[in-house]
């Protein structure tokens, strides 16, 4: 009886801590993920500084992409950005954000870049110049990806 009565609060201690390390990782990642989106949702929504900007578009033919593969660095968030392509878009969001940032002084923008960075932790990745879209479509197509896997972390 002693033996069992003193498992107990192993067993609880060891069950806690699973759901912990299984959950956590999307516990720490989900917020970045929600406020790209709704950082996104508002700048889209309004007229902002830059908005008209031409930036790189690197949501068009990214499986035909002359860039060389990427492959995620080991990160806390590397659980939800699991496929090479949604890495790439983001990983290449970063570089696009970056360049916007320099150019542009709008705040959101730089916080959206740093949960970008977070996501992929990776700074530069290579963009391909040849297509161009405004910052706002950018923008919108951004958070329809951060959607995408803002959705597959629910599970």
């Amino acid at each position: 009886m002693g033996l069992t009565f003193q498992l107990i609060p192993a067993l609880f201690y060891l069950l806690t801590c699973t759901g912990d390390v299984v959950q956590g990782q999307r516990r720490i990642c989900q917020p970045c993920v929600r406020e790209i989106i709704h950082t996104a949702n508002l700048l889209i929504g309004k007229k902002f500084p830059c908005c008209e900007m031409e930036v790189p578009d690197i949501f068009e033919d990214t499986e035909n992409s002359s860039t060389p593969q990427l492959l995620p660095k080991e990160s806390s968030c590397s659980q939800l950005v699991m496929t090479t392509n949604d890495f790439e878009t983001l990983c290449r969001a970063v570089t696009v954000l970056q360049q916007v940032s320099n150019s542009c002084s709008v705040p959101k923008i730089n916080n959206m870049n740093r949960n970008l960075m977070h996501l992929v932790n990776q700074t530069t990745c290579p963009v391909n110049q040849t297509k161009i879209t405004k910052l706002q479509d950018f923008l919108s197509k951004l958070k329809d990806i951060n959607l995408k896997i803002f959705q597959k972390a629910q599970f």
